[in-house]
Protein backbone atom coordinates (compact mmCIF):
# COMPACT_ATOMS: atom_id res chain seq x y z
CA UNK A 1 0.00 0.00 0.00
CA UNK A 2 1.41 3.37 -0.99
CA UNK A 3 0.01 6.84 -0.60
CA UNK A 4 0.38 10.13 1.19
CA UNK A 5 -0.14 11.37 4.71
CA UNK A 6 -1.69 14.74 5.37
CA UNK A 7 -2.22 16.49 8.68
CA UNK A 8 -4.27 19.50 9.65
CA UNK A 9 -4.05 21.89 12.57
CA UNK A 10 -6.87 24.36 13.21
CA UNK A 11 -6.50 27.80 14.78
CA UNK A 12 -9.65 29.72 15.66
CA UNK A 13 -9.89 33.48 15.76
CA UNK A 14 -12.76 35.93 16.14
CA UNK A 15 -12.82 38.91 13.79
CA UNK A 16 -14.86 41.15 11.53
CA UNK A 17 -14.42 42.70 8.10
CA UNK A 18 -16.27 44.63 5.42
CA UNK A 19 -16.91 42.77 2.15
CA UNK A 20 -18.96 44.26 -0.68
CA UNK A 21 -19.93 47.14 1.60
CA UNK A 22 -21.36 44.83 4.27
CA UNK A 23 -20.05 44.17 7.78
CA UNK A 24 -19.18 40.50 7.97
CA UNK A 25 -18.19 39.18 11.40
CA UNK A 26 -17.40 35.53 12.08
CA UNK A 27 -15.69 32.94 14.13
CA UNK A 28 -12.89 32.09 11.69
CA UNK A 29 -10.76 28.95 11.56
CA UNK A 30 -7.40 28.85 9.85
CA UNK A 31 -6.53 25.27 8.92
CA UNK A 32 -2.87 24.55 8.15
CA UNK A 33 -2.56 21.45 5.94
CA UNK A 34 0.79 19.68 5.55
CA UNK A 35 1.63 16.60 3.48
CA UNK A 36 4.41 14.02 3.21
CA UNK A 37 5.15 10.73 1.48
CA UNK A 38 7.19 9.56 4.47
CA UNK A 39 6.93 10.03 8.22
CA UNK A 40 9.73 10.98 10.57
CA UNK A 41 11.23 8.55 13.07
CA UNK A 42 8.45 9.18 15.60
CA UNK A 43 5.67 8.77 13.04
CA UNK A 44 4.79 12.42 12.40
CA UNK A 45 4.46 14.46 9.25
CA UNK A 46 5.34 17.39 11.53
CA UNK A 47 5.03 17.73 15.28
CA UNK A 48 2.02 20.03 15.72
CA UNK A 49 3.90 21.93 18.41
CA UNK A 50 6.23 23.32 15.76
CA UNK A 51 3.31 25.27 14.29
CA UNK A 52 3.14 27.46 17.41
CA UNK A 53 4.61 30.51 15.61
CA UNK A 54 1.69 30.45 13.17
CA UNK A 55 -0.79 30.43 16.05
CA UNK A 56 1.07 33.29 17.73
CA UNK A 57 0.94 35.31 14.51
CA UNK A 58 -2.79 34.69 14.08
CA UNK A 59 -3.45 35.68 17.69
CA UNK A 60 -1.39 38.86 17.36
CA UNK A 61 -2.52 40.05 13.92
CA UNK A 62 -5.99 38.64 13.21
CA UNK A 63 -7.75 37.70 16.43
CA UNK A 64 -10.38 40.24 17.55
CA UNK A 65 -9.38 42.61 14.76
CA UNK A 66 -10.96 44.53 11.88
CA UNK A 67 -9.37 42.48 9.11
CA UNK A 68 -9.48 45.16 6.40
CA UNK A 69 -6.86 47.13 8.33
CA UNK A 70 -4.67 44.05 8.89
CA UNK A 71 -4.40 42.48 5.43
CA UNK A 72 -4.70 43.74 1.87
CA UNK A 73 -7.46 41.26 0.96
CA UNK A 74 -9.84 40.32 3.78
CA UNK A 75 -11.81 37.75 1.75
CA UNK A 76 -11.51 34.07 2.68
CA UNK A 77 -9.21 33.52 -0.29
CA UNK A 78 -7.14 36.56 0.59
CA UNK A 79 -6.74 35.50 4.23
CA UNK A 80 -5.75 31.99 3.16
CA UNK A 81 -3.15 33.35 0.72
CA UNK A 82 -1.78 35.75 3.35
CA UNK A 83 -1.36 33.04 5.99
CA UNK A 84 0.08 30.52 3.53
CA UNK A 85 2.70 33.04 2.40
CA UNK A 86 3.50 34.04 5.98
CA UNK A 87 3.91 30.41 7.06
CA UNK A 88 6.19 29.56 4.14
CA UNK A 89 8.38 32.57 4.91
CA UNK A 90 8.57 32.33 8.69
CA UNK A 91 8.25 28.65 9.67
CA UNK A 92 11.30 26.35 9.58
CA UNK A 93 12.28 25.18 6.07
CA UNK A 94 11.15 21.57 6.54
CA UNK A 95 7.69 22.74 7.64
CA UNK A 96 7.48 25.27 4.81
CA UNK A 97 8.30 22.47 2.35
CA UNK A 98 5.61 20.19 3.81
CA UNK A 99 2.98 22.95 3.92
CA UNK A 100 0.32 22.38 1.26
CA UNK A 101 -1.87 25.36 2.12
CA UNK A 102 -3.66 27.29 4.83
CA UNK A 103 -7.43 27.23 4.43
CA UNK A 104 -10.02 29.56 5.95
CA UNK A 105 -13.38 28.39 7.29
CA UNK A 106 -16.09 30.57 8.82
CA UNK A 107 -18.76 29.74 11.37
CA UNK A 108 -19.01 26.94 13.89
CA UNK A 109 -17.75 23.50 12.83
CA UNK A 110 -20.45 20.88 12.18
CA UNK A 111 -19.98 17.35 13.46
CA UNK A 112 -20.54 14.55 10.92
CA UNK A 113 -23.66 12.40 11.17
CA UNK A 114 -23.28 9.10 13.03
CA UNK A 115 -23.09 6.97 9.88
CA UNK A 116 -20.19 9.10 8.59
CA UNK A 117 -18.00 8.79 11.70
CA UNK A 118 -16.97 6.44 14.46
CA UNK A 119 -15.51 7.49 17.81
CA UNK A 120 -13.33 5.65 20.27
CA UNK A 121 -11.68 6.44 23.59
CA UNK A 122 -8.13 5.23 24.09
CA UNK A 123 -4.88 5.77 25.96
CA UNK A 124 -1.39 6.09 24.51
CA UNK A 125 2.02 7.64 24.80
CA UNK A 126 4.52 8.34 22.04
CA UNK A 127 8.11 7.15 22.13
CA UNK A 128 11.13 8.82 20.56
CA UNK A 129 10.19 12.36 21.57
CA UNK A 130 12.49 14.89 23.23
CA UNK A 131 12.62 14.77 27.02
CA UNK A 132 9.72 16.66 28.57
CA UNK A 133 7.46 16.49 25.50
CA UNK A 134 3.88 16.22 26.80
CA UNK A 135 2.97 13.45 24.33
CA UNK A 136 5.65 11.23 25.87
CA UNK A 137 3.47 10.97 28.99
CA UNK A 138 0.64 8.46 29.10
CA UNK A 139 -2.61 10.26 28.27
CA UNK A 140 -5.91 9.71 26.47
CA UNK A 141 -7.96 11.06 23.59
CA UNK A 142 -11.51 10.95 22.32
CA UNK A 143 -10.71 9.96 18.73
CA UNK A 144 -12.96 10.63 15.73
CA UNK A 145 -12.50 8.58 12.55
CA UNK A 146 -13.98 9.56 9.17
CA UNK A 147 -13.47 8.38 5.59
CA UNK A 148 -13.59 9.94 2.13
CA UNK A 149 -14.10 8.64 -1.39
CA UNK A 150 -11.63 8.99 -4.25
CA UNK A 151 -13.34 12.26 -5.15
CA UNK A 152 -12.84 13.68 -1.67
CA UNK A 153 -16.49 13.35 -0.65
CA UNK A 154 -17.47 12.08 2.83
CA UNK A 155 -18.39 8.41 2.85
CA UNK A 156 -20.29 6.25 5.29
CA UNK A 157 -17.97 4.35 7.61
CA UNK A 158 -17.78 0.74 6.37
CA UNK A 159 -18.63 -1.96 8.88
CA UNK A 160 -15.14 -3.50 8.67
CA UNK A 161 -13.66 -0.24 9.96
CA UNK A 162 -16.37 0.35 12.54
CA UNK A 163 -15.97 -3.17 13.95
CA UNK A 164 -12.19 -2.84 14.08
CA UNK A 165 -12.40 0.46 15.95
CA UNK A 166 -14.94 -0.89 18.42
CA UNK A 167 -13.32 -4.30 18.95
CA UNK A 168 -9.61 -3.47 18.79
CA UNK A 169 -9.07 0.23 19.58
CA UNK A 170 -11.81 1.39 21.94
CA UNK A 171 -10.91 1.44 25.62
CA UNK A 172 -7.35 0.11 25.27
CA UNK A 173 -3.77 1.27 25.65
CA UNK A 174 -2.86 1.65 21.98
CA UNK A 175 0.84 0.95 22.63
CA UNK A 176 -0.16 -2.51 23.87
CA UNK A 177 -2.77 -3.24 21.18
CA UNK A 178 -0.80 -2.13 18.12
CA UNK A 179 2.69 -3.00 16.83
CA UNK A 180 3.73 0.60 16.10
CA UNK A 181 4.16 3.98 17.78
CA UNK A 182 0.49 5.12 17.81
CA UNK A 183 0.63 8.57 16.23
CA UNK A 184 -2.51 9.69 14.40
CA UNK A 185 -0.60 9.40 11.13
CA UNK A 186 0.19 5.74 11.72
CA UNK A 187 -3.32 5.06 12.99
CA UNK A 188 -4.77 6.49 9.78
CA UNK A 189 -2.64 4.29 7.51
CA UNK A 190 -3.35 1.28 9.73
CA UNK A 191 -7.08 1.82 9.31
CA UNK A 192 -6.75 2.50 5.58
CA UNK A 193 -5.07 -0.89 5.28
CA UNK A 194 -8.34 -2.59 6.23
CA UNK A 195 -9.73 -1.88 2.75
CA UNK A 196 -9.01 -3.57 -0.54
CA UNK A 197 -8.47 -1.36 -3.59
CA UNK A 198 -11.97 -1.25 -4.98
CA UNK A 199 -13.09 1.97 -6.62
CA UNK A 200 -16.20 2.10 -4.48
CA UNK A 201 -14.19 1.84 -1.28
CA UNK A 202 -13.05 4.86 0.75
CA UNK A 203 -9.46 5.72 -0.13
CA UNK A 204 -8.76 8.23 2.65
CA UNK A 205 -9.07 7.62 6.38
CA UNK A 206 -8.84 10.56 8.79
CA UNK A 207 -8.11 10.29 12.50
CA UNK A 208 -8.71 13.29 14.76
CA UNK A 209 -7.20 13.17 18.23
CA UNK A 210 -8.70 16.54 19.13
CA UNK A 211 -11.20 19.01 17.70
CA UNK A 212 -8.29 21.09 16.37
CA UNK A 213 -6.11 18.43 14.76
CA UNK A 214 -6.32 15.55 12.32
CA UNK A 215 -4.14 13.16 10.34
CA UNK A 216 -5.18 11.44 7.12
CA UNK A 217 -3.77 8.68 4.95
CA UNK A 218 -4.81 8.72 1.31
CA UNK A 219 -4.00 5.73 -0.86
CA UNK A 220 -2.69 6.26 -4.33
CA UNK A 221 -4.89 5.05 -7.19
CA UNK A 222 -4.18 1.49 -8.25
Amino acid sequence: MSGQWRIGKLFRFEATRVLDGRHDGHSFTAEAVLAAKMLDDVGFVVDFGRLAPLKAHIDAVLDHQFLNTQVSDASDRGLAAYLTAWAREHLPPDIATALAEVRIHVGRPVQPADEFAVMFEATHHLVGLPDGHQCGRRHGHSYLVTVNTAGGEPAKVPQVLRRHVEDVLDGVVLNEALPFNPTSERLSSHLAGLFDRQESRPVAVRVSETETSWAEYRREAA
